[in-house]
């Protein structure tokens, strides 16, 4: 069991087709997106999305919106069953070790307060570097997806970070996730 499974959310659980994601009708869930959450399940009673939304600052991304489509995942985790504890943004450039934007640990580090995790008992999963960098800083497990911009980062995640897994997708780690328990 995990403490928490943390999750970055456009390119993991959801398509990332335009870099901002603006509206709700943008926002798409992969198709096996709670197939995988529900084989995940198994690990962990608590879920985290983390999520870098600078586009906010840029105004690619109104606030309105983002709250919108973060209610739209709640409820769909809600109607599920799945325990989505809290969604996390960072919606700033600042890249200091302790800021909110990932690779910092500051969205971690609210979490663990929040809800009493032992960071290096946790997982994290995402498709780009900054995800797997904060989950060596916290010493978590960390599994990185091909999907969204994983093939972009795939050369400088295996030569610069210390991944439990690669894998092609979220399902796929779900299936694959008893080979970093080991």
């Amino acid at each position: 069991m995990f403490d928490a499974i943390f999750l970055d959310r456009d390119g993991t659980i959801s398509h990332d087709p335009y870099g901002y994601i603006n509206n709700l009708s943008d926002y798409h869930f992969f198709d096996y997106t709670f197939k995988a959450l529900r084989l995940l399940h198994r690990y962990t009673d608590k879920f985290f999305i983390v999520t870098n939304q600078s586009g906010i600052l840029k105004g690619k991304i109104d606030i309105n919106n983002l709250e919108n489509i973060h209610s739209f995942i709640s409820n769909e985790f809600e109607k599920r069953k799945l325990p989505l504890k809290n969604i996390y943004f960072s919606d700033n450039y600042d890249e200091d070790y302790f800021s909110m934007r990932k690779p910092g640990i500051g969205m971690f580090q609210k979490a663990s307060k929040e809800f009493n995790l032992e960071l290096e008992n946790c997982l994290m999963i995402g498709d780009s570097i900054v995800d797997m960098q904060v989950g060596d800083r916290l010493k978590m497990k960390t599994i990185f997806l091909l999907t969204g911009m994983g093939n972009d980062y795939i050369d400088d995640v295996r030569s610069s970070c210390d991944v439990n897994l690669v894998s092609n997708n979220l399902l796929e780690a779900a299936k694959d996730i008893k080979l970093i328990l080991q």
